[in-house]
């Protein structure tokens, strides 16, 4: 019986950590490696926005 409960607790360890390795392994690249591109696309969008005009509303 103790063998059985060592295998269920192994198993359910051994599949909880392949399901977070995924997230913990993008966590740590994005901290580590991120840095410089937060803000890249706002920045982008921004630039390709500049000189555009303002949308006008129009009361009919």
């Amino acid at each position: 019986m103790q063998f059985f409960i060592d295998l269920t607790l192994m198993s359910i360890c051994i599949i909880g950590l392949t399901a977070f390795m995924g997230i913990i392994t993008h966590g740590a690249a994005l901290r580590l490696f991120g840095k410089n591109s937060r803000r890249f696309f706002a920045v982008k969008s921004k630039q390709t926005q500049t000189g555009w005009r303002k949308v006008q509303r129009r009361d009919t």
